[in-house]
């Protein structure tokens, strides 16, 4: 391993641990909080990329029937028996009654019309504005393709485990 998986690692063990004594005093952080929690550990990396690798790691830690393909900027989740999907982490602050999308629904309809793949979830940290999944509707998508899903998704840093194991109850991203 090198520095930078050992850092991440060490990253990731500290960052559960605060997600734990979180998790026991309320049930959603704050933006600010998940921007303290990333932003004080590995200065090496943005917060971004620390985002990134915690989203990643979260998904690629059970691979049963299904393959993980990491990417520059997305994940692939690419199951067995079923319809592939890509999930686009990214850490900025979501507010369900002022959301500004156009860049992500460009990025999507873009991958979606060139074939590369009919899901795109795009996933951000989890906040009290923001706390559940939002289907988007394309009109030009509607009309061209019937089968294409995308997808702003709240992710929860604090209760995708229990007791050091992963939930039964969380998502896709992380079953």
């Amino acid at each position: 391993m090198n520095k930078i998986n050992i850092t991440i690692s060490l990253f990731l063990v500290e960052l559960m641990i605060i997600i734990i004594k979180i998790k026991r005093k309320r049930k959603t952080m704050s933006f600010n909080e998940c921007s303290n929690i990333f932003s004080s550990y590995e200065e090496s990396l943005s917060i971004e990329n620390k985002f990134f690798h915690y989203v990643f790691t979260k998904i690629s830690r059970n691979q049963k029937n299904r393959f993980i393909e990491k990417g520059e900027n997305s994940i692939d989740i690419i199951p067995l028996y079923e319809e592939p999907l890509r999930v686009i982490p990214i850490f900025k602050e979501m507010d369900k009654d002022n959301l500004s999308l156009e860049n992500e629904i460009s990025i999507a309809t873009k991958m979606i019309e060139e074939g590369n793949m009919k899901c795109i979830y795009f996933v951000y940290p989890k906040n009290k504005n923001f706390n559940k999944h939002i289907q988007v509707k394309v009109s030009s998508l509607e009309k061209a393709c019937s089968e294409y899903m995308i997808k702003i998704i709240p992710y929860s840093l604090k209760d995708l485990y229990k007791k050091g194991q992963i939930n039964g109850n969380c998502n896709i991203l992380c079953k």
